[in-house]
């Protein structure tokens, strides 16, 4: 009985995924010593910023056992983060390096080594364009947290204004991410202070009738309310508050015949509101 209930516990711990190591996370032009690929043969991993006028870059660098090196570099102009961690506990290894390649645009990458080179694992759109459409080579945003399996990115947004919105994409099977949560860009709440309420919020301009957080209708904003959107899917909700705390949801969709921009219930964004801050 005793060597049957070992065998089903054994039976049990296997069935059980490997837990992630936590990440390393090297200095620029530290080297550290990891089994990217799993095979018992380990390379050591490093990452340089080199800035010029034109052609900022970080550069990544793996050097193999037998002394063979591979480089990967990067448009990143500043704001860079590296980290080296095994996402899913199945012994190999990714690196990810995120940063701002031009004004607040950021990108992220996830590369895997093969054995002899750095190769890129895949992001769904998750740009500042109103579709999501098949995958790149790169995510849109910076990575800002790393849970198990998933990474957090926040790029900047375009719904009714410019603002910074994060998604979680979890690392899947056929090397590449998808998104891992409720499909609504979420407002970066290092975002919520004094001036975002002077700078950054909307002046409602025109009746605009609102629903609550479930989709019911729930009252109407008046000419001179202030909000601030708070998250979005960028094609029918967008999520708001006021700063009284009230939350409520307006319904959006493309505006095709200009072909940029948003309706709201119908009606174009700049008819709806005083100003709506988009950024270049």
């Amino acid at each position: 009985m005793k060597k049957m209930l070992v065998l089903l516990l054994m039976l049990a711990l296997a069935a059980v995924p490997a837990l992630a190591e936590e990440p390393l996370t090297p200095a620029a032009g530290e080297a550290v010593a990891v089994d990217l690929d799993g095979d018992g043969a380990g390379e050591s991993v490093s990452w340089a910023y080199a800035p010029g006028d034109y052609d900022d870059v970080v550069t990544l660098t793996v050097t193999a056992a037998d002394g063979a090196s591979c480089e990967y570099a990067t448009g990143i102009v500043w704001n860079e983060v590296v980290d080296i961690v095994d996402l899913d506990g199945d012994g190999q290894w990714e690196i990810l390096v995120s940063g701002d390649v031009m004004s607040d645009d950021y990108c992220a990458w996830c590369l895997r080594w093969d054995g002899e080179a750095l190769y890129e694992v895949l992001f769904p759109d998750s740009g500042r364009m109103d579709a999501t459409d098949g995958y790149y080579l790169t995510g849109y945003g910076q990575i800002t947290a790393i849970s198990g399996n998933a990474v957090t990115l926040s790029g900047s947004q375009d719904v009714l204004g410019t603002w910074f919105g994060a998604r979680t994409f979890a690392l899947g099977p056929h090397d590449r991410f998808e998104f891992d949560d409720d499909g609504l860009w979420v407002r970066d709440i290092e975002e919520f202070d004094d001036g975002l309420w002077e700078y950054g919020a909307l002046t409602v301009a025109v009746p605009l009738a609102y629903a609550d957080l479930n989709g019911n209708p729930a009252g109407t904003l008046q000419p001179g309310d202030k909000i601030v959107i708070v998250a979005s899917d960028k094609q029918d909700i967008a999520q708001f508050i006021t700063p009284d705390g009230t939350e409520g949801v307006l319904a959006i969709s493309p505006n095709y015949e200009k072909g940029w921009g948003l309706l709201v219930d119908g009606v174009s964004e700049d008819e709806c509101f005083e100003y709506v801050p988009y950024a270049d």
